[in-house]
């Protein structure tokens, strides 16, 4: 069996929210894992277990008290667009923008990468039709 390439590294994380002179909680205390090139993974738990602080210190948005995170060798500029381009994040709340139509949500992403809104417009459509969305692109959240 091949060795598998581990995409991400989690070492010994921690993470403790409050100043030293003040209440601290430690929401994460020495997580250890790795993530393989392929592998899907659930991060599940109570509320107020701390899989958000785990998520966000995963997507590089957040950085640990203690311990360190390898993202493939990342860094800089190649950091930011793994973030951008391959880290993806489903809500328990939809997270939609009120104020932007079905086809609108979709597009931020992608129009903060920089695509053009041709290409935009060929990716909408395409999701939407994967998703069978097309009917409400144009309705609101709300």
């Amino acid at each position: 069996n091949a060795t598998m390439e581990k995409i991400i590294q989690a070492n010994e994380l921690t993470k403790v929210y409050g100043k030293a002179n003040e209440k601290q909680t430690e929401a994460l205390k020495g997580i250890s894992f790795d993530i393989e090139k392929g592998e899907f993974i659930g991060i599940m738990g109570a509320s107020g277990s701390g899989k958000s602080t785990l998520l966000n210190i995963l997507s590089t948005l957040d950085h640990p008290t203690k311990g360190a995170i390898r993202i493939n060798k990342l860094k800089g500029d190649a950091l930011a667009d793994f973030r951008s381009r391959e880290i993806g994040f489903i809500f328990q709340d939809f997270n939609l923008l009120e104020n932007l139509t079905a086809s609108e949500n979709i597009a931020v992403p992608l129009s903060l990468q920089g695509v053009k809104p041709k290409i935009i417009q060929q990716r909408i459509k395409r999701v939407a039709e994967r998703l069978s969305i097309t009917h409400i692109l144009d309705k609101y959240p709300a």
